[in-house]
């Protein structure tokens, strides 16, 4: 588990975020480590447990301490390599049509190829305007 601080509107117990690194006002701010010095760029997180305290932020206005873990990723995997319970390194499905309905399970923002990831779930088939034969997962990074 990992304590950050979040804009205080949307620090609340579930939710997601991809952390996309500091703006430029937060240079030089005594809160930047706590804040976003231990996220990791391009990592999806999810709230876990909000605390009490508070700062102000020349971005956001106020901040919050909570703590985040990286969250599971819903994504499409081709069926033979979907087994549950399986530890694999993570390949994104190669497709350049981004206006398909299933392009953002087959490249999912938190994920990078060669990530070890484990195969928390399996659920179901997904449309693939190619033809490929997807299955829609979870996975969390190991």
């Amino acid at each position: 588990m990992k304590v950050t601080l979040l804009d205080a509107r949307f620090a609340k117990e579930g939710y997601t975020f991809v952390h996309y690194g500091c703006a430029e006002e937060c240079r030089g701010c005594r809160l930047l480590t706590a804040c976003a010095g231990n996220l990791e760029e391009g990592r999806r997180y999810v709230v876990r447990r909000v605390r009490g305290t508070k700062h102000p932020c020349r971005v956001f206005g106020t901040v919050a301490a909570a703590e985040v873990e990286e969250a599971e990723i819903p994504a499409a995997l081709p069926k033979p390599r979907a087994l549950q319970g399986a530890v694999l390194s993570y390949a994104p499905v190669s497709c350049d049509r981004v206006l398909c309905t299933s392009y953002t399970l087959c490249s999912p923002e938190g994920l990078r190829s060669g990530d070890r990831v484990l195969l928390s779930e399996v659920d179901g088939a997904v449309e693939c305007e190619r033809g490929l034969e997807l299955v829609r997962v979870r996975l969390r990074r190991v």
